[in-house]
């Protein structure tokens, strides 16, 4: 069903095909926020390097950054069927969280400190994005494999979760962005977490089918998280989570170097 809401929203959406170029507004645009999103991410990183945690007046620098990096997967997407479905990925985030910080499910009992701003109902919008680019990424590696529908939902939220397992201990500890209420064994994170993670993840693909479009944008905008929360959990020696941080890594460079290798070497012999 909503399957077919995305394709009547984008029957009366379009206007000349399905798709429709990237005008010169939004490469000036995009452009500008891929600089201020570079800026953010050295920035960031380099301060939990090399100087510590940053100073209380400097927490919406957090939120500025996820946004700035959903903002980017928005304008880098080129179809608006995709656009769509990627507007409604972040309206499910934020339903999720809700629920989650309400009644417990299907997360677990936490609750959002106030570091990340502003907030809806308890819960920041920026988590809206957040969702957004993580599903965009995550779409993009998968559409490097043929996998049937239940199989690509199936990996797509084992990825999910292995994300949730580098930035949750950073989230909910150095970095304050939430305060679970009850203690797990992985950095003080409960199962339950990881669990709600899968499940909803694992609907999100399963409603959406993975980008057959390419998108660069969202795959480097995707990585550079990983790698981002990778390095910044490193200085707070939080080693489980950097070690699975750089293994997703590896695994990007892998799929996205090999795979695109293999592609051209089919091209050419064709």
């Amino acid at each position: 069903m909503i399957h077919q809401t995305v394709v009547k929203l984008e029957s009366a959406m379009r206007t000349n095909g399905e798709t429709h170029a990237v005008s010169v507004w939004r490469r000036v645009l995009l452009a500008a926020l891929v600089i201020a999103y570079v800026i953010l991410w050295f920035g960031g990183v380099g301060h939990y390097l090399f100087i510590g945690a940053v100073a209380a007046e400097q927490n919406w620098l957090a939120s500025a950054f996820l946004t700035v990096a959903g903002l980017i997967v928005l304008l880098s997407t080129t179809s608006r069927g995709c656009l769509i479905r990627l507007i409604i990925v972040g309206g499910f985030g934020l339903l999720f969280e809700l629920c989650g910080v309400r009644v417990g499910l299907p997360f677990g009992r936490y609750a959002y400190t106030g570091v990340l701003q502003p907030t809806v109902f308890g819960v920041p919008v920026v988590m809206a994005f957040a969702w957004m680019a993580l599903v965009a990424y995550v779409q993009q590696m998968l559409r490097r494999f043929d996998l049937q529908r239940w199989s690509s939902a199936l990996a797509g939220a084992a990825w999910m979760t292995a994300i949730d397992l580098v930035i949750d201990p950073l989230a909910a500890n150095g970095l304050g962005y939430w305060r679970w209420m009850e203690r797990g064994n992985y950095y003080g994170i409960p199962s339950s977490n990881f669990a709600g993670w899968f499940v909803c993840s694992f609907l999100l693909f399963v409603m959406f089918r993975q980008h057959r479009r390419a998108n660069l944008w969202a795959s480097l905008t995707g990585a550079s998280i990983i790698l981002f929360f990778t390095l910044i959990a490193l200085s707070f020696h939080l080693f489980i989570a950097a070690f699975i941080g750089f293994g997703l890594c590896a695994v990007h460079f892998l799929l996205f170097f090999g795979r695109k290798e293999h592609s051209n070497n089919l091209r050419d012999r064709a």
